[in-house]
């Protein structure tokens, strides 16, 4: 594997920065393209959710994605290590970890609707809008507290991931600290199995997306006993090409499929079946094949430790927060009078790249300061864990 500095997976970051390019272009094309896009206009003969090509404008699946790398990532290290004081201090130092880049951007959201900027209100919850709502305070509170212990995502819409993001990483944690004591990887494995299962089905809501956590630290154990799993599984190499490819394409189906509008097309066959229920522990699935061929496919790897591929996955926790605001408060309203004065054929390019630019302009200063706070972070941590280790 390449790793970076501090020991990174430097795949794992590009793989990220690939999932929150699909969530952009997800909101991009329900904005700009709704037809092309095709949720709300699943008969459309040119919507691309009638066809396994919607992985690549999948928001929702790409998700899931984030959710499976963070369980991984987050406890990797620390099992590999045998050292249950990093997850203690990983669970400790997660709220603070997530806070600063959520608060400037919902703070970013607040204001853009001070200026009037936002001209579709559907994306925004109750009050947002209302005259008599102190809005930078409302998006302040939102950002510290609301967003993350109640899933409130009044003023930016994306933020509905950081109430799973935060819960789901203390499931992992603990998933791991239980891990971390089995030398014996089938009774791990199954242990770990068990977790998730009960972390789908009894944590109510949105049970499937904790469990997303937790199927992360699998992946991280499995990844552990690589070297002895590869001579176990040696029966297996002349087939190797036919196990990923049948994968991928697994992972590029199911990562297509849309739970809120009719399936047709290709998914027609899942209409008896169609729910939004269903739809997560889908893409959870295709989540974790995704991270698992990213592991363990070498071609995969080396597109992945591409320069352009690593800078994006530095760039991909702020490009997932920022896009969407800035989409609907500059692109929107730029679109809409291109396309009245010059046509979709080029409203549509031109708004493309226009908000390809903005994003990454707004992106590159935000990563700057969140590897400031990571730092910052980490050497407070750092105490601890060695007042702890001395104790």
């Amino acid at each position: 594997m390449h790793e970076a500095n501090r020991g990174k997976l430097i795949e794992l970051e590009a793989l990220r920065g690939v999932a929150a390019v699909v969530v952009m272009l997800h909101h991009f094309l329900v904005v700009v393209a709704p037809r092309l896009h095709g949720r709300n206009f699943p008969d459309d003969p040119i919507a691309l959710v009638r066809t396994p090509l919607f992985a690549l404008v999948n928001g929702t699946a790409a998700v899931s994605i984030f959710f499976v790398l963070s369980g991984f990532v987050l406890t990797l290290r620390a099992m590999e290590r045998h050292d249950w004081r990093q997850l203690v201090t990983g669970a400790l130092k997660r709220w603070p970890r997530l806070v600063p880049l959520v608060v400037t951007t919902n703070i970013l959201s607040a204001a853009f609707v001070l200026l009037g900027l936002y001209q579709d209100r559907t994306w925004f919850g109750t009050g947002v809008f209302d005259p008599d709502t102190p809005v930078i305070r409302s998006a302040l509170i939102d950002g510290l507290f609301t967003t993350f212990f109640h899933g409130s995502a009044r003023f930016n819409t994306v933020l509905w991931t950081m109430h799973y993001e935060l819960f789901g990483s203390f499931a992992a944690y603990a998933t791991a600290l239980i891990l971390i004591f089995q030398r014996s990887f089938r009774l791990a494995m199954l242990t770990g199995a068990t977790v998730l299962v009960l972390t789908a089905v009894c944590a109510g809501d949105g049970g499937v997306y904790y469990a997303m956590m937790v199927s992360g630290v699998l992946i991280a154990r499995i990844y552990m006993e690589r070297d002895t799993l590869a001579v176990a599984l040696a029966f297996l190499h002349p087939w190797r090409t036919p196990i990923v490819l049948v994968t991928a394409a697994l992972a590029i189906v199911l990562c297509g499929y849309e739970g809120y509008s009719r399936p047709t097309g290709f998914y027609a066959f899942m209409a008896p079946f169609a729910s939004p229920e269903i739809e997560p522990v889908l893409h959870g699935i295709a989540a974790a094949a995704i991270v698992a061929l990213a592991l363990f496919c070498a071609p995969l790897r080396r597109q992945l430790a591409r320069p352009t591929a690593t800078l994006l996955g530095w760039l991909s926790f702020p490009l997932y927060l920022v896009h969407l605001p800035i989409l609907l408060a500059l692109i929107a309203p730029v679109h809409s009078r291109l396309d009245a004065h010059l046509g979709a054929a080029v409203a549509a390019p031109v708004a493309f790249l226009l908000f390809v630019a903005l994003t990454l302009a707004a992106a590159y200063p935000l990563a700057r300061f969140d590897a400031w706070w990571v730092r910052k972070l980490r050497e407070m941590t750092s105490r601890v864990v060695t007042r702890m280790r001395a104790a």
